[in-house]
């Protein structure tokens, strides 16, 4: 008897068989044909839910940035733990998602010309997530005497480009040293926020995350 999947089920495996085929084929050699193919079921299945590949090429992207986007704001959002040591968790998770190849479905393969603009597109999507989280944290920092700065919205803007600036120049270097980038990266931080960060080490975020 054929299983009857609900429709919010059926979807998001549309969406993870084409992130599959997006890595395995890139985008211009996958076809509505090489998704459906691995889930077994027909063509007209997709476009129950999808009209194009280029709509559920959309939906990928928004897939992997709410994956991404719902650690770094719970680290973000913390309020047990002081603005600081949350920047530093924030920090460090990206540095372990590197570090460790724990980047969630096609994260891993962004870092090259057949995915640039898919990957422009995923980092421009969590930066937009997340730039109230951290304007947020930032103004709590200044709040509570921990950062010393003017203005916690430019801070927080400036901040966030830097750190999407430098990700988008070094994350394509496989032989970067991540401890000396880190700390130089802390270092930056320091200068721009008036404040000395907690050290933490880079496993430090992945727990974190795991005690929420």
């Amino acid at each position: 008897m054929r299983q009857v999947k609900k429709p919010e089920v059926r979807k998001a495996e549309i969406v993870d068989a084409a992130v599959r085929s997006f890595v395995e084929r890139g985008y211009d050699q996958t076809t509505v044909e090489s998704i459906t193919g691995g889930l077994g079921v027909a063509k007209g299945c997709f476009y129950h839910y999808f009209g194009s590949k280029e709509q559920v090429f959309a939906a990928a992207i928004e897939s992997i940035a709410q994956r991404l986007c719902a650690t770094y704001l719970a680290i973000l959002q913390n309020d047990s733990r002081s603005p600081s040591a949350r920047l530093v968790s924030y920090i460090d998770h990206g540095y372990a998602l590197t570090e460790r190849d724990k980047a969630p479905g096609l994260l891993a393969a962004l870092h090259g010309d057949r995915f640039r603009d898919m990957h422009h597109r995923i980092v421009d999507r969590v930066g937009d997530e997340l730039r109230p989280a951290l304007c947020a944290l930032v103004s709590a920092g200044a709040a509570q005497g921990e950062f010393r700065i003017r203005d916690s919205e430019f801070t927080a803007i400036a901040l966030l480009g830097a750190l999407r600036e430098l990700h988008e120049v070094y994350a394509e270097r496989p032989d970067l040293d991540l401890r000396v980038h880190r700390a130089t990266l802390v270092d930056l931080l320091e200068r721009m926020l008036g404040t000395t960060l907690p050290h933490s080490e880079l496993s430090h975020s992945d727990r974190d995350a795991e005690e929420r």
